[in-house]
Parts: structure tokens; C-alpha cells; sequence
């Protein structure tokens, strides 16, 4: 099968596929045996605008590796992992490695998020093209499209 052919194949896939299982994130240990899952990190309540312009200050003195910065947006964030999403999630909540693009929330950020978990049961190609036709649909303020070698 030819590059095209694959990708057109994956397109189609990703667009029909629907998640096993989808929750409303409560307590991290919900994801200890996850593997595979888009996230969606929002803001629950707040100013998105303050939020933005947080990240924003945050970002000139941090020295985490933070996401690019898009506009504000109730959506901060949407993600995916495909080894593990509890230790991506712990990396964003602010529980990571400085040198680990994420949004380290609790350096900067005081409000509430919600986090919605989408379980997919698929390969991480095809896992790929549904996280990035999210983030087109949702626009988040940070982050970038696209899979981390791309």
C-alpha cells in the first residue's frame, strides 16, 4: 500500500471511528490501565482571557518547556497518548519534568479544569488525525496540531 493509500485509509478510519469509553476525569487513578485516549483539558468557569494572558507571563520567565501559544479559549489543551495517558495527564496537572512540553498547571494556573477522556481502541496513526480534527474543531489555547515528530 502506497503512502497515500495508507493515509486516505487512516483519514476514513478516523473518521468513523467513535471512542469505547468516554468520561469526565475525577481521580487520576481512572487511568492507570489507559493506554490509549485523546484528552481534553478546558477550564471550568474563569476568564479565559486572564487565563491566556497567565500562561502568557508564565511562559517569558518559566523554565518548563511550555506550549505554543495559540488564542484564548475555554479548551487549554488537547492531547493524546498512546503509552499511557496517566503520566501525560500528572505532566500537565504540573507533575512532570521541567524539560517536558506540557502545561504545568500548578506553577501558574489557580482555577478548575475538567479533563474528558476519549478511550480509542485504534493505532496511534489513526489516533493522531482524530486528536488534530479535535483541536481544529476546538481550538484550544495552546498547543500545537500534529503529531511531536511532525
Amino acid at each position: 500500500m502506497s503512502y497515500y493509500d495508507s493515509m486516505i485509509a487512516n483519514v476514513e478510519r478516523a473518521r468513523d471511528v467513535r471512542p469505547v469509553r468516554e468520561f469526565v476525569l475525577e481521580d487520576l487513578e481512572q487511568l492507570k490501565s489507559i493506554e490509549r485516549a485523546i484528552y481534553i483539558i478546558e477550564e471550568d468557569g474563569g476568564d479565559c482571557e486572564a487565563t491566556f494572558q497567565a500562561m502568557s507571563e508564565f511562559k517569558k520567565v518559566a523554565e518548563r518547556a511550555c506550549p505554543k501559544l495559540n488564542q484564548p479559549s475555554p479548551v487549554l489543551y488537547v492531547g493524546s497518548s498512546v503509552t499511557g495517558i496517566k503520566k501525560r495527564i500528572k505532566q500537565h496537572l504540573g507533575d512532570g519534568p521541567k524539560g517536558t512540553y506540557a502545561l504545568h498547571l500548578s506553577h501558574w494556573f489557580s482555577g478548575k479544569v475538567r479533563i474528558t477522556i476519549k478511550i480509542y481502541d485504534e493505532r496511534p496513526e489513526v489516533i493522531q488525525i482524530i486528536e488534530d480534527a479535535l483541536s481544529h474543531e476546538l481550538k484550544p489555547a495552546f498547543g500545537k496540531s500534529g503529531a511531536n515528530n511532525k
